[in-house]
């Protein structure tokens, strides 16, 4: 079953650690959050930006939608929040600004299972989640995520409980093995869901773009 799926690029955080917006960091040609846009593209029906009311402006001339935050300063469950409220599809497929590594073909597999999902869901009740594993930890910021999980989402920010994991234990949610992604993708989790916190973080994904172009 074909599911309608909006792409979001979770990037409202301050980049404290990093000094500067890691989303806008350039890695080859391309700023950081370009290249996840780029990869998420064939995959989604819609695609905007979760942001704070502090970065939206410097988004804007990526001409795609900004969602602000509603619960400002509460981290990546407030982005999310947004996001869900300002979606015109059933799902989401989100990905934080800082992962330099994403691929389209990861887009793909989430965009799958949740079709799958959603055959499911035309029989009685389905997922609300679509969540990766690394290393035997979650990923929910490159996850899957359904309209349905929002109401137990504007509890969790209404009450201050921030923890993700919180909030995905009251949800119906698939996990995905490190060992179906490979298998599907060819893709390594490590690699995948490397996010950059630190400049020395971005140095080494420049220079790992510098030798893979010199090849």
């Amino acid at each position: 079953m074909k599911a309608k799926i909006t792409g979001v690029v979770l990037a409202g955080g301050q980049s404290r650690r990093m000094g500067t917006n890691k989303a806008l960091l350039a890695v080859g040609k391309e700023k950081v959050i370009e290249t996840i846009i780029s990869a998420m593209t064939e995959s989604v029906y819609d695609l905007l930006i979760a942001a704070g009311d502090h970065t939206a402006d410097a988004y804007r001339e990526l001409g795609l939608e900004i969602a602000c935050d509603r619960f400002p300063g509460q981290g990546p469950l407030s982005g999310i929040h947004a996001a869900l409220h300002a979606i015109k599809t059933p799902w989401i497929i989100v990905a934080a600004c800082d992962m330099p590594f994403v691929s389209p073909e990861l887009f793909r597999f989430l965009k799958k299972i949740v079709e799958e999902e959603e055959v499911v869901r035309a029989r009685g009740e389905g997922i609300q989640a679509v969540i990766p594993l690394e290393g035997g930890r979650v990923q929910p910021l490159l996850a899957a995520y359904h309209i349905s999980a929002l109401p137990q989402l504007e509890e969790a920010l209404l009450s201050g409980r921030l923890r993700m994991t919180d909030w995905l234990a009251q949800l119906r949610v698939r996990y995905i093995t490190e060992e179906a992604l490979l298998q599907e993708t060819g893709l390594h989790a490590g690699h995948v869901f490397f996010n950059m916190n630190h400049p020395e973080d971005y140095h080494m994904v420049v220079q790992n773009r510098n030798d893979e172009d010199a090849e």
